[in-house]
């Protein structure tokens, strides 16, 4: 057991041990193989999450954004928020507590004044998570021209016609009242297709009656119902919903058309990009879920107190994250098994090549080579953890996603070239003292 622990833990610093690799099993290589998995899971998720806290503390115009919120040192221009049950409720100074948009810095100039630091762009959108949004469907032209018709235009082409359009979806930014003229004219939509879908509209109106559901929760449904065959499915834009969510108005409109510097704050969640002061841009999602009832700045507080206050909720949304990212990466990690694995396999068919374009002898088999260089695997793993979450706090996050999977290869291909270069020479050496010898 000794012998073995001394080979398993010091083969990747040693020729010698690692070459007791090739008397053993693979046993061996197999553990060290799945530490390689563990520890590759420890480089992408210690990359992603251990720098964020230095990224935030290092983004000034960022953090002064967050102070102007809600450690505004005039008073009445803070927005006094507190989390209750992984909600945030929020109200201005001298108003009850909102649920609508208490900041926009977006359309509005005076907020722009108040909360916008070094050109951040600022939304505190307390409307509940599943409101319904107004929009605009329409369609384009497919061909490069971008000619643009509406939805009821589209409905009046042939199918060929049809061919040479995509469907679009605009959200206007303002919540859709179901009210009880547009739900009667779903209705009217629905029993008029006949067949199932009038059985369901029925069904749900028969429910209704039953005070089986409510008022509101008949009017959702029949909607969901009625949107669902009157227009195109809507997977482009809504991933969790049947139909178009307020919530995601922030993110068609302002995130996927390129805005970088944001900070964008709803009930149960918060987004933001921001830029550090060494050029990194960061951006991250932040749920309330696990935090402590009570508001995010106590009563009273003013100057470095309060702001450290700010800083300790923004840094909680930042590290809320951490276990669905350590989830998500071992995810990714279990379907890149096939490809780790295969990295040995090739690192040890160029050095056994290698060693055989130059007379080797020493390394009998493809499978003894395997064995040795296999036992550098898994503290490759360990050099790519290091370097991983090291480099993580200067480089672009996009460029630290890819990382820890080619430092660990080159690692292992770095390893094993030495090996097979002093592999070459020891045994050059060796065959060259034995032919003077002999002479």
């Amino acid at each position: 057991m000794k012998k073995w622990f001394k080979f398993f833990c010091l083969s990747f610093f040693s020729n010698k041990a690692s070459k007791d690799g090739a008397k053993r099993g693979y046993t061996s290589f197999l553990l060290g193989l799945f530490l390689a998995f563990v520890l590759l899971w420890v480089a992408y998720v210690g990359a992603d999450v251990l720098p964020m806290n230095t990224h935030y503390n290092h983004s000034p115009d960022f953090k002064a954004t967050a102070h102007a919120l809600f450690s505004n040192q005039t008073l009445d221009k803070r927005i006094s928020a507190e989390i209750k049950d992984g909600t945030l409720s929020a109200r201005r100074s001298g108003e009850e507590q909102g649920c609508g948009v208490l900041v926009n810095t977006i359309d509005n100039e005076g907020d722009r004044e108040i909360y916008s630091k070094g050109g951040y762009s600022v939304v505190v959108d307390l409307r509940p998570a599943d409101a319904l949004a107004e929009f605009e469907a329409y369609y384009v032209s497919n061909d490069g021209k971008d000619l643009t018709i509406s939805y009821e235009e589209y409905l009046t082409l042939s199918e060929v016609a049809r061919l040479n359009f995509d469907f679009k979806l605009r959200y206007t930014g303002c919540e859709l009242v179901l009210s009880d003229e547009f739900i009667g004219s779903c209705k009217a939509y629905l029993d008029g297709l006949g067949g199932d879908e009038k059985l369901k509209s029925d069904g749900l109106a028969g429910r209704l009656s039953a005070n089986e559901i409510t008022k509101d929760e008949y009017n959702r449904a029949l909607y969901e119902l009625y949107f669902e065959n009157y227009y195109p499915e809507i997977t482009a834009y809504e991933s969790t919903s049947k139909v178009p969510l307020l919530r995601n108005y922030y993110y068609h409109q302002y995130i996927s058309q390129g805005m970088e510097k944001y900070l964008f704050i709803f009930d149960d969640y918060m987004t933001a990009s921001f830029e550090t002061k060494g050029g990194i841009d960061v951006s991250f999602y932040g749920f309330y879920d696990n935090m402590d009832n009570g508001a995010l700045v106590t009563n009273g507080a003013t100057g470095s107190e309060a702001d450290e206050m700010t800083d300790d909720f923004m840094k909680d949304c930042i590290g809320s994250i951490a276990p669905l990212t350590a989830y998500a990466y071992a995810m990714n990690v279990f379907t890149l098994i096939p490809f780790i694995a295969l990295m040995p396999f090739v690192v040890t068919l160029l050095a056994y090549s290698l060693m055989k374009l130059r007379g080797i002898g020493s390394v009998t088999s493809f499978g003894a080579a395997f064995k040795i260089l296999g036992s550098y695997v898994w503290f490759s793993g360990v050099v790519s953890a290091l370097l991983s979450v090291l480099l993580s706090f200067f480089l672009q996050p996009n460029i630290i996603t890819s990382l820890p999977l080619v430092i660990f290869f080159v690692t292992l291909v770095v390893r094993s070239m030495i090996f097979a270069l002093a592999e070459s020479k020891a045994y050059l050496k060796r065959s060259e003292e034995k032919i003077s010898t002999e002479a």
